[in-house]
């Protein structure tokens, strides 16, 4: 590559803001560290430099002490990656990293939630799209979707909370016989070959990422997931207005446009004034159900409470199953576990973990251990357990446990309904 294209490659800016790593959740620089380089690996442009883990120095005796570091030596001693100016603002290493330690300035969770959020509200269909697919689409068309920097930087649980209310974003009418509603479908607008000439996808590692995420999505129950390639797909979502009744026709022939509004206004009118009740109404029976809806799945209350770092995608997850409680059946999370007779309370596994989602409780805890039978309880003083709440099955505590207490398992879609969230 030239030195031209270099140059071009760093002025390319897809949007998502600069890229912050965050050291206390990064496997490069826990108490254990990793070699993970997952985030390095999936930049397109080679942004993310992963560094080596620095040990402290002890001080040889004799010697000066050394002076102080600064505030900025010590916050690049502990960051796992280094971010170049190469950047492009993709997004991609966010949605890849396991443990969530890199996060960017402008597209984040909670902001995607919101804009769910408010189409569900005004019942106005469910479509997502990248600013490179939009790019020269009519803007009637175009602000039907929510554009994104790429949607290799959505993560599985985005995709399955988006196709989730893509469900509530279109509602049966008062009346209408169950056999003719359909269910929402999120649909993803992408043009034939606009991913082969995307810079983001050099590799093809941003197709492969995206897709990979829409399958686990669909194994999860998000079976209302449809790719779409023409941006005429994206008319029509929540059902037919006066303009976009007009906009049909208009396409076709102008002149014809003309005759309509001519010869039909009063028939166009009439029309359109369904169609605005039948959107109302959708919108209307929107905010009764949510009113009426009840949580199928209560928190255990008499549960412990949750002790770790928590994760912004588990908490989009669990909102999800909380608005449709049918699909917990297709889901099971990784999530440590600890086998109480071989724990023997070392704390290994607790300084290991970088979310903070293992702690040493009593052998005598009636609330951890009570259920329990007495061959299965804890034979030391102390035992390990898991804040499954907050556990992302990184591995780190099963590395470090040196009798093979630690271990992963699967966690249902259901008892992660039946944690408590505080």
């Amino acid at each position: 590559m030239s030195d031209t294209e270099d140059i071009e490659v760093i002025q390319l800016d897809f949007g998502a803001g600069n890229v912050a790593p965050l050291p206390s959740r990064c496997l490069r620089v826990a108490h254990e560290p990793t070699d993970c380089d997952i985030c390095a690996q999936a930049c397109p442009v080679g942004a993310l430099t992963p560094k080596p883990f620095l040990p402290e120095e002890d001080e040889p005796e004799g010697e000066e002490p050394k002076p102080k570091p600064s505030a900025k030596e010590l916050l690049e001693k502990k960051l796992g990656v280094v971010v170049s100016e190469d950047c492009i603002h993709c997004g991609i290493c966010t949605s890849v990293c396991p443990m969530e330690a890199l996060s960017t300035t402008k597209h984040h969770l909670k902001g995607l939630e919101k804009q769910l959020k408010e189409r569900v509200a005004k019942a106005d269909g469910m479509a997502l799209s990248c600013a490179r697919s939009l790019f020269g689409v009519a803007p009637r068309l175009a602000e039907r979707a929510i554009s994104l920097p790429c949607l290799a930087a959505l993560s599985t649980e985005e995709w399955f909370l988006a196709a989730e209310q893509a469900r509530e974003a279109i509602l049966p009418d008062e009346g209408m016989a169950d056999e003719a509603v359909e269910p929402g479908v999120l649909k993803v607008y992408l043009p034939d070959l606009i991913c082969e000439g995307c810079p983001v996808n050099i590799c093809g590692d941003a197709e492969e990422a995206y897709l990979a995420a829409i399958s686990q999505a669909e194994a999860w129950g998000a079976d209302n997931i449809e790719l779409i390639n023409e941006a005429e797909g994206l008319r029509n979502t929540p059902g037919g207005t006066l303009m976009s009744a007009l906009g049909d026709v208009a396409a076709d022939d102008k002149r014809e446009l003309v005759s309509q509004l001519a010869n039909g206004l009063k028939r166009s009118w009439q029309s359109a004034g369904n169609d605005l009740t039948r959107e109302k109404n959708r919108a209307e029976q929107l905010a009764k159900k949510r009113k009426q809806t009840k949580k199928t799945q209560q928190p255990n209350l008499n549960a412990p409470r949750p002790f770790g770092k928590k994760s912004q995608r588990r908490r989009l997850l669990r909102l999800a199953l909380e608005q449709n409680a049918d699909l917990v059946e297709g889901v099971d999370l990784l999530c440590a576990g600890t086998d109480t007779e071989r724990c023997t309370g070392c704390g290994n596994c607790v300084e290991a973990c970088p979310l903070n989602a293992r702690r040493r409780v009593s052998s005598n805890s009636v609330l951890y251990f009570g259920k329990l039978p007495e061959d299965k309880r804890p034979k030391d003083t102390q035992a390990a357990i898991t804040d499954e709440l907050c556990c992302l099955g990184c591995s780190a505590c099963v590395q470090v446990c040196p009798v093979d207490a630690c271990t992963l398992t699967w966690l249902s879609g259901e008892d992660f309904l039946k944690l408590r969230q505080s």
